[in-house]
């Protein structure tokens, strides 16, 4: 087919657009997990303009970053690989926007506007329903109306005289049609095949326009950027149901999808100095404008707060953030532990008063503090507000000292109404007044870390939840079976004995009847360790010195067990740690069990340590109140052996999980002392690697008293 005339008066003039280089090699940066931010930086750093309008962003008043960020890599640390990826290709992208001086300033800002938002809401799409190479989906959005402004810069006159006189994408296309013999979809697929781009992309922008019924039959790229484009127009929300039938994806996961578009498009704007003009007028309040670069910088430094795998790691990137966003150095936060009533302390581990701040908690019968207002009414507080009548509770005063600030200003941490703590930020007057001109961006950062830390404790505390149901239900069953099974034990031992007394004693039977005893002489032992699983048997607790328990226990194993496998033990005592209330027979079998359980795993001779250590962190101390939550306990028994399997850690505490072989092995060693220390009131944990070694942890509280039981 002969190429159409207007295609080849394009390629013919001097002003036919090349697609940056930086920005396909950014992209495909982008596809690989692979790239570090070393790379990154050098595909930056070959375009000197780019990072010169990179610099340009990252030292920009409103960032308030430190003067230490001089270079891209170093800024990575604080915005995140992320957000210096998109920036760039984002400036990338706006370079080859602008190609056209011929366009109106506010055209461009227009084409662009939609053009990205059909991009990111591409891209968006391509990820949730996990497509492979999601960039080329957000290429295709971003390049479909590239068409619109290459006719605009070879035909000015013309084109502008369509624009004046279309009042809708339709007539444009039409007129578009007329005057040229191609529309804006024709010619940016036709470039995008120029581009030697993946002709799936070029497809898809070819029949972006098309009606919805033929584009039901079409492949993956059509269908999602046809989608993209629809969903980018400002009434997009109402027109959902419209494209339904093209995606499973389901109309409330595409509302969010189009809000979080829009959100980045305007973030992107902001760090762009674009100005959308009419396009953001007609829908958004012009008071909004002030807000977006803050919001952009929220996105940006707090993108990765929903990949945290534990709260610590959260708290970590809002103090992040704060440090970027407001310049505040430091942030003090107050956790909510409902089982004790207490807000407990914690801070950077590179905090000076970090030490203390863990040791710290507040009563939550202190209503005079502000903390505590803060938390119950899920309101702000600033102490610089309070008036001269209001005197600040002897905690408030302490914290503002330890945070050598002037005063404090208090955020709840929440999530649908529900409390998980305190932000202690250090503050004067002006800093104070920052952040009260900007709440609804501290709301933000508020309750984005209360939903982060909502998020980590559920699937923590369900996992825990599930656990002990489960070690429940094998306890209840257990009871079941031990009961159903005693009786006709005890029935047949009864019949065994009366049986034997009736025959003479020199009868052949006799010895057969004594095999058949002691073989139910053994079920009646496996019962009896089954009962020791389902109800551990804890007789009182006591003051007990877990030294010396620990070094008896090893002294009483080394000959019987330890010696004879050519097993070394050694044992690293705390002097410091205190007698813990406990039951002492029930940490005696505990100990004697795991330091089997080691010796059992290693055939070939290897080491056995036991480490005892008083946990620094874990006393409490009320301020407000003259009194002391003791704290906790660590017990370590660790070997050099094989390891555990990845896959039997998941089970390993459930009855009859064992890595070991034999008649003698029923599966119930670490069954047993998972239910003796949960009796305890304690924890543990299992740490392995194959190869390596594996560690039993225990924590047990040094105060505490035996379970009730239900």
């Amino acid at each position: 087919m002969a190429e159409k005339y207007i295609f080849r008066k394009i390629k013919q003039s001097n002003m036919f657009p090349q697609l940056p280089q930086v920005m396909l090699r950014l992209i495909k940066a982008c596809n690989s997990e692979k790239t570090s931010i070393e790379e990154l930086t050098e595909i930056i750093s070959a375009d000197p303009s780019l990072t010169s309008r990179l610099m340009q962003i990252l030292g920009s008043s409103y960032l308030n970053l430190p003067k230490a960020v001089n270079s891209i890599e170093t800024a990575v640390d604080y915005l995140g690989k992320d957000t210096i990826q998109n920036i760039a290709i984002s400036t990338s992208a706006m370079r080859f926007f602008n190609f056209s001086e011929a366009a109106p300033k506010s055209i461009i800002g227009k084409i662009w506007y939609h053009s990205y938002k059909c991009g990111v809401i591409a891209r968006k799409m391509a990820e949730e329903n996990n497509f492979p190479n999601p960039e080329e989906f957000f290429l295709a959005g971003l390049l479909h109306d590239i068409g619109r402004l290459v006719l605009l810069q070879n035909f000015p006159e013309d084109y502008k005289a369509i624009l004046q006189t279309s009042s809708n994408e339709k007539q444009t296309i039409s007129a578009e049609m007329e005057m040229f013999g191609a529309d804006t979809p024709q010619i940016s697929a036709w470039l995008l095949s120029q581009w030697n781009l993946n002709p799936l992309i070029s497809d898809a922008v070819f029949f972006i326009n098309e009606s919805i019924q033929q584009i039901e039959g079409a492949l993956s790229h059509v269908k999602v950027v046809f989608i993209s484009n629809f969903l980018a127009r400002h009434d997009a929300l109402e027109k959902i149901p419209d494209i339904i039938s093209l995606t499973d994806i389901p109309p409330t996961r595409l509302e969010q999808i189009v809000i979080a578009a829009e959100k980045e498009v305007l973030e992107m704007a902001a760090n762009l100095d674009i100005k959308l003009g009419e396009a953001q007028d007609t829908f958004y309040e012009d008071s909004l404008t002030s807000e977006i670069k803050n919001l952009s910088l929220f996105y940006g430094t707090l993108q990765n707060l929903m990949h945290a795998k534990d709260i610590e790691t959260a708290l970590d990137i809002v103090h992040n953030g704060f440090k970027i966003v407001f310049n505040i150095p430091r942030v003090f936060y107050f956790l909510l532990d409902e089982k004790n009533n207490i807000l407990t302390g914690f801070c950077s581990p590179d905090d000076k008063s970090h030490k203390i701040i863990k040791s710290i908690a507040l009563p939550l019968s202190n209503q005079s503090s502000l903390l505590i207002k803060c938390l119950k009414e899920l309101k702000v507080q600033n102490s610089l507000k309070t008036t001269t009548d209001e005197e600040l509770a002897i905690s408030d005063t302490q914290i503002i000292r330890l945070l050598k600030a002037k005063g404090l200003y208090c955020i709840p941490i929440y999530s649908s109404e529900k409390a998980f703590g305190v932000m202690v930020l250090g503050v004067d007057e002006t800093t104070a007044k920052n952040l009260e001109d900007n709440k609804g961006l501290v709301k933000l950062f508020s309750k984005q870390t209360g939903v982060c830390i909502q998020g980590i404790r559920f699937y923590k505390d369900y996992a825990i939840d599930i656990h002990e149901k489960k070690m429940e239900a094998y306890s209840t069953l257990t009871d079941k079976v031990i009961h159903e099974i005693n009786n006709p034990i005890s029935i047949i031992k009864n019949y065994i004995e009366t049986l034997g007394l009736k025959l003479p004693d020199k009868h052949p039977a006799q010895e057969e009847l004594v095999f058949i005893g002691e073989e139910m002489n053994r079920v009646a032992g496996l019962l009896d360790q089954l009962r020791s699983f389902s109800r551990p048997k804890i007789d009182g607790f006591e003051l007990v010195d877990i030294n010396k328990v620990c070094q008896s226990i090893l002294e009483l194993l080394k000959k019987s067990i330890l010696l004879p496998r050519q097993i070394e033990a050694s044992i690293n005592i705390d002097p410091e740690i205190p007698k813990v209330k406990t039951d002492l027979n029930g940490l005696k079998q505990v100990l004697i069990n795991l330091v089997k359980n080691s010796a059992e795993a290693m055939d070939k001779g290897g080491k056995i340590t036991v480490t005892t250590r008083f946990l620094p962190d874990s006393p409490k101390i009320l301020i407000d109140e003259k009194k002391q939550i003791p704290g906790n306990v660590e017990l370590i028994i660790s070997d050099n052996g094989p390891g555990i399997d990845e896959k039997l850690k998941e089970t390993l505490f459930e009855p009859y999980t064992t890595t070991k072989t034999g008649p003698s092995n029923s599966g119930l060693g670490l069954s047993i002392v998972h239910s003796i220390v949960k009796e305890l009131n304690g924890k543990i944990r299992c740490e392995s690697q194959q190869g390596k070694g594996t560690s039993f942890i225990i924590t047990l509280p040094v105060i505490s008293s035996k379970r009730k039981q239900i």
